[in-house]
Order: C-alpha cells, then sequence, then structure tokens
C-alpha cells in the first residue's frame, strides 16, 4: 500500500513493550512501517517539571484530586514525548511525520481509505491530517474531499499528521501555552492553519486499555452515531 506519508513514529514507553508489539503488527498488516519512539517517562522529568500555567490550567478544568500531580506529570511528558517526535523529524529534515500514541487502533477499513485520502490530498494545501480525535463544539468543520474536512478544534492526539512547516512553531509555542497538547492544537493552532481530519475516523484509543497518563481505563460506551458510521464504513470500503 502506498500511504500518503513515508515517515511515521510510535510513541512507546519502554516498559510497554507490549504494547509496542500490538501495534506493530497491526501496522504491518496495513502495509506501513513505523520507528518506535521512546516515550518520555515521568521519571524523565527531573529537570524539566511542567509549567506553573499548565499546573494551573489543569486545576481549574480537574480540581484537586489525590491523582492530580501524576495527571499533571503525564500530561507533561505526553507532550514533550509528541515534541520529540517534531524534533526528530525535523533534524532528519522529513517533509512531514505521522505520530501515533501506542493505545491507538485502526479500523479494519483504514488502508482503504487512505489509499482514497492520497489522491484526494493532491493540489490542496493543508498542515495537519488527523487520522481521529473528537470534534468539539464552537469549531468549524467543512467537507473538501470525498473522504476529508476542513477542521478546527479536534482534540486527542492519538494518530495526526504534522508537516515540516509547523515543526518550530509548534516546538516554541506548545511548552509555553499552559495547555495541554491537544489543547494547544485545539484552540492555538488549528484556528490559525489548515487542519484536515479524515472521515470516516479511521483510528481511535483502545478501549478497556490503561491510560499512561489517568491510570483509569477507557470503557465502551454506547453512541448511537459511531455506531452507524462504523457499519456503514465497514460496508462500503470492506
Amino acid at each position: 500500500m502506498s500511504w500518503p506519508f513515508d515517515f511515521a513514529c510510535v510513541i512507546n514507553l519502554d516498559g510497554r513493550p507490549d504494547r509496542w508489539a500490538r501495534m506493530e503488527a497491526s501496522l504491518r498488516g496495513m502495509g506501513v512501517q513505523a520507528e518506535r519512539f521512546s516515550a518520555v517517562s515521568l521519571h524523565n522529568l527531573e529537570g524539566d517539571p511542567p509549567s506553573t500555567a499548565l499546573r494551573e490550567f489543569l486545576l481549574r478544568a480537574d480540581g484537586e484530586s489525590p491523582g492530580f500531580e501524576r495527571k499533571l506529570l503525564g500530561t507533561w511528558a505526553c507532550m514533550r514525548s509528541h515534541l520529540g517526535v517534531i524534533a526528530k523529524a525535523r533534524d532528519n529534515g522529513w517533509p512531514a511525520v505521522l505520530i501515533m500514541e501506542d493505545d491507538c487502533e485502526f479500523e479494519p477499513y483504514a488502508q482503504a481509505v487512505l489509499r482514497r485520502v492520497q489522491a484526494q490530498l493532491q493540489g490542496k494545501g493543508w498542515d495537519m491530517l488527523y487520522l481521529g480525535g473528537t470534534f468539539k463544539k464552537g469549531g468549524t468543520k467543512r467537507k473538501v474531499a470525498a473522504n476529508l474536512l476542513s477542521v478546527t478544534r479536534m482534540r486527542l492526539t492519538h494518530a495526526y499528521m504534522v508537516k515540516a512547516e509547523l515543526y518550530e512553531r509548534i516546538l516554541a509555542e506548545a511548552p509555553l501555552s499552559g495547555l495541554p497538547l491537544d489543547w494547544y492544537y485545539s484552540e492555538v493552532l488549528l484556528p490559525e492553519v489548515r487542519g484536515l481530519m479524515v472521515k470516516p475516523t479511521l483510528a481511535r484509543q483502545r478501549l478497556m486499555d490503561m491510560s499512561d497518563i489517568e491510570q483509569v481505563a477507557r470503557k465502551p460506551k454506547f453512541k448511537s452515531r459511531q455506531f452507524l458510521e462504523r457499519l456503514l464504513a465497514r460496508i462500503r470500503y470492506t
């Protein structure tokens, strides 16, 4: 399969070889080659504490809780991991990079949809491409091709692509924004750049898998709209 990108990295903690093995097998089945990027762990943050602004933001958003400090450190480590991939892409001269977290799970029709997306991206100016995410109220979305939406206010960072034109801006702005990385993308970056979302959604965060940031398992929730979207996509693309 020919993907619309040549460089991909999976962020994976050294202590979670099980997740890397699962991702590697999944991507291999899709004909995708990705590098493993060693994630920044909580223990790697000595000398690099979370910003005061991020602490204050999470306190406003979530309030005090027994797990607050761990979530704060996990949120900062997550950002540092993603920025590490972007710095690697910049240093290697990659024109774009696909960044995936190791709890990412692809739909069975991802390969078929991305074949179409590759052609649909030709001639379109874009800076970020989401393979999965959550669209938030107040954002905008507009169909620009059969399988592409122009979007703002997208959250989650388990599978997205960044072009080289944004590397330096993200590396400079994100740590100073006082926001978790997906919020920085959603509230600061996307309103000013050209962001696209693949439709149907191709990548989701794996359910019943413990989050390394929040230390809770993501439980399945039935949503009729998502169920119908996935059902129709299976019929159409597989």
